[in-house]
């Protein structure tokens, strides 16, 4: 009972927190949670003196949120980055744990070497979901958010093994590096092939499923949502990477048949149904965040470090994450030049402003947090060297960075699309104007074969309807390819029919209501036809967002006239 309260509460806080970034939108989302979880812990101690399951947090938190990431990753934008992807997401870990290690050994020679490199490979991956959270209003431009999630989808396997391995050391007293470079293969490989095997195995039950029964998807939507927990519970169980398997997942779902395998109907309760947990989820893990702090913070007495001690520590290690990642780009620079050179395509250095961006990106999270309330105890029963302390250095890195990131990113990404060559909202745009294209000439098309096969007065009927249907279609080309005053007229003409459909739906609405107050329906007829009314409103929004993006400068100066 009182694990289903906290399960309330916690959905509680989320709506509560939801409600604050609405009144603050300055502050992002994730420092509110925290902030609110923080404050509830600091009022009743005794009630939410949280502890962390780590098995259990990875298990509920990481498989859903990584796969829905990679799920929705572009596969082209990862294939067209994979030298800047890969280089992040392996090379600069170990460069990371090499420097981080020797500095907080350094910095607290209590901590041992190989206990400072098990700290340092648990800061050293990047959190997908809390940079996410943590960018929603800079405005980073998709090319650079591509490789930084990129990156984060990828580096928590390798720098899971590193922590593994320094810890092995810690235990052990023993240290090989053919063998770590093997086990990162090993894990690695195998974890990617459970996820590609197993997520085939998942639509083909699921394309079974859809056609001995179109109408009710929701078997559909449970089933694909076992997926991620499925393929990592496997993978974990036979020794490899969880978290790759789960990544791996993500990125196959489509290429497996997604969207020719499943109806319309499931893809669009889906949608929402995902939507809703990402949000949730993402949620409750900063809110647990801040509901631990305090129980941090009494771990600090016991280790003999002042609070003003404790916070140099932290500022140094997390500035010190921040410039190992600069000093990284810097070193790949060179190398970057010579294979554009090689292979004879244009390069030119970046500007100060994407690699700061690329720099104050490495936002820890959910994965950094979950390793190291994962340490052991040693091989005698007695407590890992220093853990609590390495486990409160950890939980203020993984603050102070987001406390970072959201105060420094959004001063330096203004303008930054500018210093980029190609937008992606240009993509979009091209792509929407060439579907509406194909939509004429498809019409036209069916209006022959549909003419040749009726009689005059159906052929004229058949002609009006086709014209009606084509000339929606052209008022969106002429709005990106006519003339000044064409595109103009178009955009007024667009906006007048947008709102007068509003107009449409909202009288719908009304009379709807009225038809239910005068008993002439009954509430099963009344919520049926708002599932449809509902439909056509989001098709509307839908519409709406489309026009505004494509039309960008040109729907400014409509509205200022």
């Amino acid at each position: 009972m009182e694990g289903a309260l906290i399960c309330l509460i916690l959905l509680f806080l989320m709506v509560i927190s939801g409600v604050m970034t609405r009144f603050v939108p300055f502050l992002p989302t994730p420092l509110i949670q925290i902030a609110v979880g923080t404050l509830l812990a600091d009022l009743f101690p005794e009630f939410f003196a949280v502890g962390f399951n780590p098995e259990l947090f990875m298990l509920l938190f990481v498989p859903p949120l990584l796969f829905n990431d990679s799920w929705h990753f572009p596969k082209r934008e990862f294939l067209l980055y994979t030298r800047p992807i890969i280089m992040l997401s392996i090379g600069l870990v170990f460069f990371t744990v090499a420097g981080i290690g020797y500095l907080v050994h350094w910095l607290i020679p209590a901590i041992p070497l190989p206990a400072a490199f098990a700290l340092a490979a648990a800061l050293s991956p990047t959190d997908a979901v809390s940079l996410r959270s943590m960018t929603a209003g800079a405005r980073i431009p998709d090319r650079i958010m591509h490789i930084l999630q990129g990156e984060a989808l990828l580096n928590d396997a390798s720098g899971l093994v590193s922590f593994k391995l320094a810890v092995a050391a810690m235990l052990t007293g023993v240290f090989s590096l053919k063998g770590a470079l093997w086990s990162l293969f090993f894990i690695s490989l195998g974890g990617i092939a459970i996820g590609v095997t197993l997520t085939y195995v998942f639509i083909s039950l699921l394309g079974k499923l859809t056609k001995h029964n179109v109408h009710e998807t929701t078997t559909e939507n449970l089933l694909l949502l076992l997926l991620p927990f499925t393929v990592y519970l496997i993978a974990e169980k036979l020794g490899f990477s969880g978290v790759l398997a789960t990544v791996a997942a993500g990125f196959t779902v489509d290429r497996a048949g997604f969207l020719d395998r499943t109806m319309a109907k499931m893809r669009l309760e889906g949608h929402f149904v995902w939507g809703v947990l990402d949000i949730t989820l993402n949620g409750i893990i900063f809110i647990l965040l801040g509901l631990y702090l305090p129980h941090a913070i009494k771990f600090l007495k016991a280790t003999g470090y002042s609070l003003s001690e404790y916070t140099m520590i932290v500022v140094l290690i997390t500035l010190t994450l921040i410039l190992l990642r600069t000093a990284w780009i810097y070193l790949t620079l060179p190398f970057e030049a010579l294979i554009s050179r090689r292979n004879k395509s244009s390069w030119r250095f970046p500007n100060i402003k994407i690699i700061g961006t690329f720099s104050l990106g490495g936002v820890r999270g959910a994965i950094t947090l979950a390793a190291i309330l994962s340490l052991p105890h040693m091989a005698d029963g007695g407590p890992f060297p220093e853990r609590k302390l390495l486990i409160i250095l950890v939980i203020g890195v993984v603050l102070c960075s987001l406390l970072i990131t959201s105060l420094f990113l959004p001063l330096i990404t203004p303008g930054l699309k500018n210093l980029l060559h190609k937008h992606n909202q240009d993509e979009e745009n091209e792509a929407v104007l060439a579907l509406s294209k194909a939509a004429v000439e498809a019409i036209k098309t069916k209006m022959k074969s549909l003419c040749d096969e009726v009689n005059g007065r159906e052929r004229d009927l058949c002609m009006e309807v086709a014209n009606k249907l084509m000339d929606s279609f052209n008022q969106f080309i002429v709005s990106n390819h006519g003339t000044e005053n064409e595109k103009l007229e178009s955009i007024l003409a667009l906006t007048f029919e947008r709102q007068l459909r509003y107009a449409a739906l909202e009288g719908a609405h009304q009379e709807l209501r009225s038809l239910r107050k005068e008993r002439k329906i009954n509430n099963t007829t009344m919520m049926k036809i708002i599932a449809r009314l509902d439909l056509r409103q989001i098709a509307l929004h839908t519409e709406h967002q489309i026009l505004t993006g494509s039309l960008g400068t040109t729907t400014q100066g409509v509205k200022g006239a």
